[in-house]
């Protein structure tokens, strides 16, 4: 009777074990998907189009600077209506920040992003330079003019950071790579 026993109360004690874990797993899942979900959520709309127009008119495609005389086509004022001026920066600069906790997201699966996290985290913090220059100007009264370089710099940064998280995501074979080029 007593091996009875036993046997019922460590089989209880299994099934509650068991149901602790499957609850707790699916919990976690959950919470990732959620996570992952407000991520994406709290990325502000911006125009790829103009973001690359501009970008590459400094560098190209790959990353690499345009030799001498290639670059700056666009003047600042170009620049500047593009970008829709200071406030087109700032929500570049917390897109920034999201990319970074994306890169630091897939990280988990996929250790290897470490690297391409820490890259993403120095760009984001050279454009929070570039940002931060010009809101100096700005109370000086010479944002446009020295709004063409620094903002230049800052989205051509940004763009080669989407190209760095999308082709992350594509080597960690991360199966939310199409949500992600959408919302990028």
């Amino acid at each position: 009777m007593r091996h009875l026993y036993f046997v019922i109360s460590s089989t209880l004690l299994l099934a509650v074990l068991m149901a602790t874990l499957l609850y707790y797993y699916f919990r976690a899942r959950r919470s990732a998907e959620a996570v992952w979900g407000d991520m994406l959520k709290r990325l502000a709309w911006v125009d790829r189009d103009v973001i690359s127009a501009i970008a590459l008119d400094v560098v190209r495609k790959s990353g690499e600077p345009l030799p001498e005389g290639d670059g700056f086509v666009l003047d600042r004022t170009a620049i500047w209506r593009l970008l829709g001026g200071l406030e087109g920066l700032e929500i570049l600069e917390q897109n920034c920040k999201i990319l970074v906790e994306l890169a630091t997201y897939v990280q988990r699966w996929y250790p290897e992003a470490l690297v391409v996290a820490e890259q993403l985290r120095l760009n984001a913090r050279e454009i929070e330079w570039h940002v931060g220059r010009l809101r100096g100007v700005a109370q000086t009264g010479n944002l446009e003019a020295a709004f063409g370089d620094y903002a230049q710099r800052a989205v051509a940064t940004y763009y080669l950071m989407t190209r760095q998280l999308l082709t992350l995501y594509d080597q960690a074979s991360f199966p939310r790579l199409a949500e992600l080029q959408r919302a990028i």
